[in-house]
């Protein structure tokens, strides 16, 4: 067969043309023409002595279309020689079966032959009319309806409908079949009644792959430990958030309580993967109203998407239903391939990939009702707290002030004057979310536009979170080229609410009037101490005159990856990300706030200040590789090589402006004087890695895996930039013995891996002597000489995670039962941290290797598919896992900064109250310190201590204080099931924790040490000593000379089972849907955070409450 030139050649002609304005638009619209393309192809063919099945063969491969018949008959058609100029396939069809006793039918691009019919026989015929449905009840276009035993066939219209002629029989026996469904079989007799035939999807056990970000590799062969997750799985539990998603199937992978920022939606997620490692910030070094330590930290897992590395405020701002699965890797075999990065685990994203046929819309709307959830907080109204304040000792009425302030509240409780403070600042609001997507194209060319919308509000007025986001995908595809490219940009706008720290509105008096006669906003509560003169300014009327704080990002990023097959066993793959990133943060105090007035002075040109940020961050990665993979007889081998390159550099200014005219010119142009100087840091980061891997199995059986990778990096010591990590795993599918077959045991797999992994999340400059510029002096020559302000280390070295991990993998019956459990062992040696230094050599501190931690845990996964049928599916999973971390040694700096916290408690002036962590050798890196406690002594109302040496008495000591508890839990997990019944289904969730210890702050300042100056919580008057013998759980409600330090007394267990999410879902179905274009609706409403039981009464969300949110969810593509 000989092929002649086509029109192809001037076709490309056009297509450069095109191509030379706009590369993507030009493929955008090649690919619809492609897929929308209504006219018959034409063909320019030459056949020499080719048989029919040949032609055949040659119009599916160079069209779209298929072709039914039987083979064994078309062996009878003589033999073709012929030429074809730009012909149609039905003259080519018509040439080939001229003289024969066949003839053709194109429907819906599928070509049936069949026998031609005679005059008799066609009068003696019947036909059979029917419709085909999928398992949806729509309509199915294109299935093949064939006589059974004859070559006699039709297809399905695009409304399903079938029409087939044919010889009259008492019984017909039709064969409906379907690409991806099962086959079945119709009997007809009566030929005047339509047949109806609902087709069922035909379930094929499709083999579980492991998505490792470099490649995907078969669950059976891998010896990894790692968990995946689907998009319909995410979004079953959460619309909006899939890293708090994430937790519900991955005991191990946990989301710190903020019991600080509540449902605050600006306050990024601390996320920690089986256990805490390192000591990351510690408590003194940390503000107290930050909102997130993620940068910096090294307890952060490594975030991988489409195989480049991202931040966890990238995956926490994107839609989730752009998610195809996420894979959370667990062990030293698994992540490998990351080496330096890949101490605390790695998850990895995929997204979802544009589609081939017609243009295809899918728009996703979720809305959100969200409502304050303020259980907890039991604060007293306005006759309680005055009770309470006559109770505390607060009045002497010999003294006629005292008395006239007691008198002057009595007043306002009498006016009716009873403010709920904690409700000024809140809000129900309504957020909601939204994205659509456009994809299309051929076979070969494919492309998706996604837009998404993001709004949050927050549950304090004012606050709020909304991105915007939009993408574009191409990917060009063949058998021996495969190039895709997206290029993204996000904008992010962030707003902290005006009405600031929830945690001041707690402490707000109940007879507080709020507003004048004129009701207008007062610009400063009244202060009924007489003797003082208090900074007390309304937060109302702060929250509404025009302060703000707000921040921006932009983000724009270009990702461009190409694989080229050498041969079908050897390819070539090359990588590259660009991403540039731009902040900025401004926080402006209005010129008539009293903290501006304050700030001001007598100076009032000097009210009003505007604090501004900004940030400029650039990075590129890369990554070239070789991958071969061939399977000989039963040995199947995997060998890849590869290089990763990543740069990257931020640079950071920061200004402060004061005295602004108005609250309505906030530009720095309207600024009378800069504040001190602006300040300007860079960081600039660079890692050079390779990695050889090798993977092997023998029959499926015996498995292996060997890696090597040697990185660099510039963040460590110029005599220690590189250092080698590797991994080995090793694993047997027992149940693939010839032996276990047919058996009750479905999957037995035992597998373990050892191997070095490391952490990269340390300032950059941590290992480079830095200096700075005295400008305060200069000189003919120029500016001061530079000083020294940071000793770098050159023999700073990489922190180390040794990894050990085994596990095994159980099925029965099927899988019907699946356990998954898995023990683990992690040492990591040189702690990167700071080390205290003699004042005689002129600095603080440096960075060093020190210390030492161990995580050892275990985890057990159960799941059950109870009942597994096409229309009805019901299945159940739970899973717990348990984590002790321990420090095995200390520097000689973290001794220092446990002296420190000695010095803390000392100077009343600090919050004595709050607990402080403190590292010792042999204890857990979450453990609680303070100072053991009998109780209050029922003689004195004192608190009575236990000291080390066993004796005791009333002194609390700072250097007395040892382990009172340890925030990890015992053991914690979720559990919950999953049930469909046709178009129906139900998915709810419950996560669980025991044995932790939880210290009740709210018992020490609301309660114990209460300052009844402020509002209290209720049981402040309950259980206190009052006479000698009384045996009570506070001290005397009078004794208020001396805060009470950490103790025991308030270290409570902290066991939790928690309602965490519920969804009903609906996928409509039928024929009605399809004469509207529509394929694809689905209506779910679902609620999160439903109920939580805890053994712990205390207040949460302090500074920011958490909420309670209804979700419901429209999805319809078409």
């Amino acid at each position: 067969m000989k092929k002649k030139k086509s029109n192809l050649l001037m076709m490309g002609k056009k297509i450069s043309r095109i191509l030379s304005l706009f590369i993507l638009l030009q493929v955008f619209g090649f690919a619809i023409c492609r897929a929308q393309s209504p006219t018959e192809p034409k063909l320019t063919v030459e056949f020499e002595k080719s048989t029919f099945m040949q032609v055949l063969d040659y119009i599916k491969e160079n069209t779209d279309y298929d072709y039914m018949c039987n083979n064994e008959e078309m062996k009878k058609i003589p033999l073709i020689t012929h030429s074809f100029e730009n012909a149609p396939v039905s003259e080519i069809l018509e040439v080939c079966l001229k003289d024969t006793e066949y003839t053709f039918v194109i429907t819906r691009n599928v070509i049936v032959i069949q026998k031609k019919q005679s005059k008799a026989a066609v009068l003696e015929q019947v036909t059979i009319r029917g419709k085909i449905f999928d398992e949806k009840d729509l309509p199915l276009p294109g299935a093949a309806i064939v006589v059974k035993g004859t070559h006699l066939g039709v297809t399905s219209d695009v409304d399903g409908n079938f029409s087939l002629s044919l010889p009259r029989k008492d019984t017909v026996r039709l064969l409906v079949s379907f690409v991806g469904m099962i086959t079945k079989e119709v009997t007809v007799t009566d030929f005047q009644k339509e047949v109806i035939v609902k087709m069922e999807l035909e379930v094929k056990q499709v083999e579980e792959v492991i998505v490792t970000g470099y490649g995907n590799i078969r669950r059976s062969a891998f010896t990894g430990n790692a968990v995946s997750v689907t998009r319909e799985e995410l979004l079953k539990v959460s619309k909006t958030n899939a890293v708090a998603a994430l937790q519900v199937f991955d005991p191990s992978f946990r989301i710190i309580d903020n019991n600080l920022w509540g449902s605050d939606p600006n306050a990024l997620p601390e996320v920690r993967l089986r256990g805490q490692a390192s000591i990351g910030v510690k408590d003194l070094d940390r503000s107290s109203v930050s909102k997130s330590v993620l940068r910096n930290n090294p307890n952060l897992p490594l975030f991988i998407m489409d195989g480049f590395k991202v931040s966890i405020e990238r995956v926490y701002d994107m839609d989730p239903n752009r998610i195809e699965s996420m894979t959370i890797l667990k062990d030293a075999a698994a992540t490998a391939r990351y080496g330096a990065e890949a101490a605390n685990g790695v998850v990895v994203i995929t997204t979802v990939a544009p589609k081939a046929g017609e243009v295809q819309f899918t728009y996703n709307m979720t809305g959100i009702l969200e409502m304050p959830n303020l259980h907890g907080y039991n604060l007293m109204n306005a006759e309680e707290k005055v009770e309470a304040e006559k109770a505390a000792g607060l009045y002497d009425f010999t003294d006629p002030v005292s008395r006239t302030l007691y008198n002057e509240k009595m007043k306002l409780l009498a006016r009716g004057v009873d403010t709920y403070w904690l409700s000024k600042p809140l809000r129900n609001n309504f957020n909601h979310t939204h994205s659509l997507t456009v994809e299309g194209g051929s076979k070969e060319m494919r492309y998706g536009l996604n837009f998404a919308f993001d709004d949050q509000k927050g549950a304090m007025k004012g606050s709020y979170r909304q991105g915007l986001d939009v993408s574009f995908d191409f990917r060009y595809l063949t058998e021996k080229v495969q190039v895709s490219n997206l290029i993204r940009y996000g904008v992010v706008k962030s707003h902290e609410s005006p009405y600031g720290n929830f945690s001041e509105y707690t402490t707000l008096l109940p007879y507080l009037e709020y507003k004048d006669a004129d009701g207008k906003y007062v610009k400063s509560l009244k202060d009924f101490d007489l003797h003082s003169d208090r900074f007390n300014p309304n937060p109302l009327y702060e929250a509404n005159i025009g302060n703000y704080d707000k921040s921006k990002y932009n983000e724009l990023t270009e990702q461009f990856s190409i694989r080229w097959y050498i041969y079908p066993t050897l390819q070539l793959e090359g990588r590259l990300q660009i991403n540039q990133r731009r902040d900025r943060g401004d926080k402006f105090t209005h010129p008539e706030s009293l903290y501006s007035e304050r700030e001001a002075g007598d100076d009032m040109s000097l009210q009003g200040q505007l604090s501004r940020t900004d940030g400029d961050d650039v990075s590129w990665q890369g990554r070239v590789s070789l991958t071969y993979n061939e399977l000989v007889g039963k040995h199947n081998m995997n060998l890849s090589a590869a290089m990763d390159v990543s740069t990257s550099k931020r640079e950071n200014n920061a200004a402060v402006y004061r005295g602004f005219p108005s609250g309505e010119f906030t530009s720095i142009s309207f600024a009378k004087e800069v504040v001190d100087k602006p300040t300007s840091s860079d960081e600039k980061r660079r890692t050079l890695g390779f990695t050889l891997m090798f993977n092997y199995s023998y029959n499926d059986i015996y498995l292996g895996d060997v890696s090597v990778k040697m990185d660099g990096s510039s963040e460590y010591g110029s005599d220690r930039r590189f250092a080698p990590f590797w991994a080995f795993g090793a694993g047997i599918n027992i149940h693939n013995y010839p032996f276990m077959k047919n058996s009750v045991i479905s999957k037995l797999k035992l597998r373990g891996s050892y191997g070095t992994e490391g952490s990269l999340n340390f300032p950059s400059y941590a290992a480079i002597p830095m200096h700075e510029i005295d400008i305060s002096r200069w000189y003919a020559t120029g500016p001061g000489a530079s000083l020294m302000s940071t000793r770098g280390n050159t023999d700073l070295e990489w922190q180390k995670t040794k990894l050990f991990d085994v596990g095994l993998e159980l099925g029965i019956l099927n899988d019907l039962i699946y356990i998954h459990p898995s023990y683990y062992i992690k040492i990591t040696n040189g702690l990167v941290d700071n080390v205290t230094l003699p004042s005689s050599t002129g600095f603080s501190t440096y960075t060093s290797n020190v210390g030492k931690t161990e995580n050892k845990g275990f985890e057990i996964e159960l799941r059950s598919n109870i009942i597994n049928r096409q229309d009805l599916y019901l299945a159940v999973f739970a899973n717990l896992a348990h984590v002790t971390n321990k420090i095995k040694k200390i520097s000689d700096a973290l001794k220092a900064y446990n002296d420190k916290v000695n010095e803390y408690y000392s100077d009343q002036e600090n919050d004595v109250t709050r607990v402080l962590t403190k590292y010792e050798e042999g204890q857990s890196t979450t453990a609680v310190y303070g100072m053991k406690s009998l109780g209050i002594d029922p003689a004195t109302g004192k608190e009575l201590y236990v000291y080390k040496d066993g004796t005791v008495g009333y002194e609390w000591k700072a250097t007395e204080m040892s382990v009172i508890g340890d925030k990890t839990p015992k053991a914690d997990g979720s559990f919950g099931l999953n049930f469909r019944y046709k178009g129906f289904s139900l998915f709810t969730a419950f996560t669980y924790k025991f044995g932790g210890d939880f210290y009740n702050t709210t018992l020490i300042s609301k309660v114990e040490n209460a300052d009844f100056r402020k509002n209290v919580d209720k049981r402040a008057m309950e259980l206190r000593w009052q006479n000698p013998g009384d045996i009570t759980m506070y001290k005397d409600i009078k004794d208020r000379e001396v805060d009470t330090k950490p103790t025991s007394r308030f270290m409570q267990r902290d066991n939790e089972l928690k309602w965490n999410s519920l969804t009903l879902e609906y996928d409509f179905s039928g024929e009605k849907l399809q004469k509207y274009g529509i394929n694809m609706l689905r209506f779910s409403v679902g609620t999160t955070d439903i109920w939580r039981l805890s053994t712990v009464k205390t207040e949460r969300g302090t500074n920011y409450p958490y909420a309670n949110s209804v979700n419901f969810t429209l999805n319809i593509g078409f």
